[in-house]
């Protein structure tokens, strides 16, 4: 299952009973007849999840499954996991948790994954913290190691460290606010991935632009819906896509799999300032798997322009990191050419054929051009070319 949230487990009360042999409800009772603080940890063949208690009662819960169903939270969670409770192939565990702690596990579970698998070897997380007390931002932070072993939760409220707890091998998680400058250099020096969840800048009822179907794509405005995008726009993000999609596939193929992803988010928030669109906590823009997501309200000629500088940042990274690597450059310089003359026609349809072409580079006669709206796309492409042949 993806997507796991990492959670503590506190100081164990019971641990891995046989669904065979234990009633959940029943189990329940009891544990609010004893005012029971902590969770219980259940793992099904189907399932995972875990319910909240505090004083007894169950106050959040969640579960993932294997199916489409997915993340479910909340008092769905509660029946979904004592449905699978009366399955013979399940186990449990019990761990007991302070009151505080279990609220600050319970209240944030609501939030989403906003930016997911950052390295520290690309992003400073001690930088990314200002620029979320920047956003006043809430929500959490997890935090992994090379491995992609937890090492903790970093909690964060209104863009100020809060809470964090620790994960060791053994034992139960460390809790500690004093802790959270040690544990953040930590990461820091030991290198670590992490992953940020929040409230999406967007709400959710805002249609996504599906790249992949012929319909019209909304974008929400204030006082009501405009239906459609600038002529064109789509047409952009396509070959964008094609073209971040061809990329990443060249690059990982030369180099270890998921650089290029690593050094582009690098990258988008390196851009973000200049381009709000990109900025991971907003919501709007997201490449993943080959995909390009994207809800905000750019311009064609803003977002293209965007997505441009961040490629090109984006390689100039990954050329730091792995300097011997030099047929990646050499391949992708023919990999953009392919891509131009796989699109010829429909770049002069957009009047952009000679600035996209790699064997027109007269600058005087690019001057002369008329700055059409992908006139920015086409510069980007030629410039990307120029470097590449250096």
């Amino acid at each position: 299952m993806e997507d796991r949230v990492i959670f503590p487990k506190g100081e164990v009360v019971h641990k891995n009973l046989s669904t065979t042999y234990t009633d959940l409800s029943a189990l329940l009772d009891t544990l609010k007849l004893e005012g029971f603080c902590g969770t219980i940890e259940m793992d099904f063949p189907e399932a995972r999840g875990f319910l909240f208690i505090d004083s007894g009662e169950v106050v959040n819960g969640e579960v993932r499954t294997g199916g489409n169903s997915g993340r479910v939270i909340g008092q769905e969670a509660a029946r979904t996991l004592l449905a699978f409770s009366k399955q013979k192939d399940g186990v449990l565990s019990i761990y007991r948790l302070l009151p505080e702690q279990v609220a600050l596990i319970a209240n944030n579970l609501n939030h989403e994954i906003l930016f997911k698998g950052l390295s520290t070897h690309f992003v400073h997380l001690d930088q990314f913290l200002l620029k979320l007390k920047e956003e006043r931002h809430t929500g959490f932070i997890e935090v992994m190691t090379k491995e992609h072993h937890p090492m903790g939760v970093l909690f964060i409220e209104g863009g100020e460290p809060v809470e964090m707890f620790a994960t060791p091998k053994a034992g139960p998680s460390v809790f500690g606010r004093m802790s959270i400058s040690v544990f953040i250099e930590n990461a820091t020096q030991q290198g670590a991935f992490f992953n940020v969840y929040g409230k999406k800048g967007r709400p959710t009822q805002v249609k996504e632009i599906v790249t992949d179907k012929e319909e019209s794509v909304p974008v929400e405005e204030e006082g009501g819906w405009r239906t459609e995008r600038e002529e064109g726009f789509k047409e952009i993000l396509l070959l964008l896509q094609e073209f971040l999609s061809s990329a990443e596939r060249l690059v990982d193929s030369l180099s270890p799999r998921g650089a290029f992803l690593k050094a582009f988010k690098k990258a988008l928030i390196e851009k973000s300032e200049e381009f709000g669109f990109l900025d991971p906590f907003a919501g709007e823009f997201e490449y993943m798997n080959g995909t390009i997501r994207f809800t905000g309200e750019a311009g064609k000629e803003d977002f293209a322009r965007g997505i441009i500088e961040s490629f090109r940042s984006a390689m100039s990274h990954f050329e730091e990191e792995l300097p011997k690597e030099k047929m990646v450059s050499l391949k992708l310089k023919a990999g953009i050419e392919s891509f131009i003359e796989h699109h010829r026609e429909t770049l002069k349809r957009l009047e952009a054929e000679e600035i996209f072409s790699p064997e027109k580079r007269n600058t005087t006669r690019m001057k002369r051009m008329p700055k059409t709206k992908i006139w920015s796309i086409g510069v980007g492409f030629y410039l990307i070319l120029s470097d590449l042949a250096k």
